[in-house]
């Protein structure tokens, strides 16, 4: 590794993805207030934990549903716009609830509509923040700004809950929805003051091809089936995502609660994972290159297993917090690794889709994860369950490691 401390901050002078990173931490910040006060939303329309599962289906179904297709017009359409007017209408629909909730209008239709609408933009918005940054940055400085992007997430997770927690608390649910509303249009504010630099030579006499939908899908596909390690790594990720999920969302929040404090000792678990991410992403902010990306990218994903398999003997606290910031390193450390190489060896053109046939892989196998993972704490108990998950992790990994095309990738 070719460490350079200035890197971190080379990126930060480019006007074009300053504006980006400030739009978007704005916007993470905004969604971290919006997840937390989504219970006390759905509570206040008159429902209970199963609307609230509900509402978190309404969430994934559009994904599930789109995915697939809207890296399609990802790749058609010009990213910066699809930014903006994301945001932009995030923004509205979430004023539109600050407004029902203002005049004490709100109902649970509402709630689903918004959780299903903001899962909808999601489809777009996402593959669409992995495709801009190559065309606003240098490839040497895409393990900056990915590891800023981290940076900011890790930071929106632990500020934002407090903040939406007080508001909530101090005035009104209607006022921290006012202020998730305003995070949404600022960024789409920021956004829109960006430059995206021309990647492509046209000139007049160049044929504009026209291609159809069904075309421009298989591409998506044809990108995936001419890298072995491409379309290898995306059906791994997913199936580590299996326990990786299912440890973050089912298992750790029942650790917590049978073996220490419950939900205040969950918090802090949380928090040194972010930690432990927030450390990850600085470091690897500061380099320009990572070299055997393919081996790195698994050895990572096997330390996280293998570190949950660690808290399954069930350590004392401060080991646990430990071994919690180190899963959070080895997370952040494989998702930036990828992030940044599919952004430089994926053709422009056509990774907006293939971030979208990544996107619905992980999300496809999530149900499968809290299903099996959901019987087995019932079945199994705790301790074991954790030690499957960790389990698991390691071996699709080390399965991952077989591949010869991801031993060479660098």
């Amino acid at each position: 590794m070719n460490l350079k401390l200035p890197n971190i901050m080379k990126v930060l002078h480019n006007r074009s993805f300053s504006l980006l990173w400030t739009g978007q931490s704005i916007s993470m910040f905004g969604l971290a207030i919006y997840i937390t006060c989504l219970p006390f939303l759905v509570f206040r329309a008159g429902g209970s934990a199963t609307e609230l599962g509900l509402a978190h289906t309404f969430f994934i179904i559009p994904q599930l549903i789109f995915l697939l297709v809207s890296g399609v017009f990802v790749d058609r359409w010009p990213k910066k716009k699809i930014l903006v007017i994301s945001d932009f209408l995030r923004g509205l629909a979430v004023s539109g609830i600050a407004v029902l909730l203002l005049t004490d209008n709100l109902q649970l239709i509402h709630v689903y509509l918004l959780t299903g609408f903001l899962g909808l933009i999601s489809t777009l918005y996402r593959p669409a923040v992995r495709g801009i940054t190559p065309q606003i940055v240098d490839k040497t400085q895409l393990l900056s700004a990915n590891s800023l992007r981290a940076i900011s997430q890790q930071v929106s997770d632990m500020i934002g809950p407090v903040v939406g927690g007080f508001l909530v608390a101090a005035i009104g649910l209607y006022i921290a929805y006012t202020v998730n509303a305003i995070t949404f249009l600022l960024s789409a504010l920021f956004v829109s003051l960006i430059a995206i630099r021309s990647t492509k030579k046209k000139t007049e006499d160049t044929p504009t091809e026209k291609t159809t939908f069904w075309k421009d899908f298989t591409q998506g596909w044809s990108a995936i089936k001419k890298r072995p390690w491409l379309g290898a790594s995306i059906l791994i990720g997913s199936l580590s995502n299996i326990g990786i999920a299912a440890f973050d969302v089912i298992i750790l929040p029942v650790y917590a609660d049978n073996s220490f404090n419950g939900v205040q000792t969950y918090g802090i678990f949380l928090a040194a994972m972010a930690i432990g991410a927030l450390i990850c992403a600085t470091l690897i902010g500061r380099l320009e290159r990572i070299s055997k990306r393919g081996i790195l990218y698994y050895l990572f994903m096997a330390l996280s297993g293998l570190f949950i398999l660690g808290i399954s003997f069930t350590p004392p606290l401060l080991v646990s917090l430990l071994l919690l910031a180190a899963i959070g390193f080895c997370l952040t450390a494989f998702i930036i690794i990828w992030d940044s190489a599919t952004q430089e060896l994926i053709e422009e053109e056509v990774l907006g889709r293939v971030v979208s046939f990544q996107m619905f892989g992980g999300l496809l196998l999530l149900p499968v994860g809290y299903s099996i993972f959901g019987f087995s704490l019932d079945k199994l108990g705790t301790d074991l369950s954790m030690s499957i998950a960790g389990v698991s992790i390691i071996l699709v990994a080390a399965l991952g490691l077989t591949n010869k095309k991801i031993r060479e990738l660098d």
